[in-house]
């Protein structure tokens, strides 16, 4: 059985200018068994200011702070979200995986003018599964129970993932 969910549709300005200057990265390929994606970077969690307004991804650091307040204040997450990094992909394409380093939920979002792509995470027993849409929009799922994205198609689809692997 499926189970449909949606996150926190994101403000259109906030989604237009994650989307720009997602676009305006230089990604690297990569790949690995049952994981692929034409763009793939990781941004460590640190504040903005260790950077400098100067930094190639400082403007990124700040609108994923908004994601973040965002999240917060419509209750998708608690205040205080912890997260260790933020996986940062240019249509991804995996099979079904786990996140085992993972020690708590994630925050994903998905950007871009695509149809489909929705996050696919079996639920507890994995006899359902819930279908999370999270294009141009934010929502909390748990990356350590069977999980992938549905095959997209009509654009590029970027998804940036707020993740946590220390305690």
């Amino acid at each position: 059985a499926e189970r449909r969910a949606g996150g926190a549709a994101l403000p259109p300005e906030l989604a237009r200018r994650l989307l720009l200057e997602l676009g305006a990265l230089r990604w690297e390929r990569r790949e690995r068994p049952a994981l692929q994606s034409e763009g793939y970077l990781v941004l460590t969690r640190r504040s903005p200011d260790a950077y400098g307004t100067r930094h190639p991804h400082y403007q990124l650091r700040l609108l994923c702070d908004e994601v973040l307040r965002f999240a917060a204040a419509h209750g998708v997450c608690d205040p205080g979200f912890e997260h260790s990094a933020i996986a940062l992909t240019r249509n991804f394409r995996g099979s079904p995986h786990i996140d085992t380093f993972d020690v708590a939920e994630q925050l994903a979002v998905g950007l871009g003018e695509y149809e489909g792509g929705e996050l696919v995470v079996e639920e507890e027993g994995g006899d359902a599964l819930a279908v999370v849409e999270t294009r141009n929009a934010v929502a909390r799922v748990d990356g350590r129970r069977v999980h992938w994205v549905r095959a997209f198609s009509g654009g590029d689809r970027f998804s940036l993932i707020f993740y946590c692997t220390e305690d």
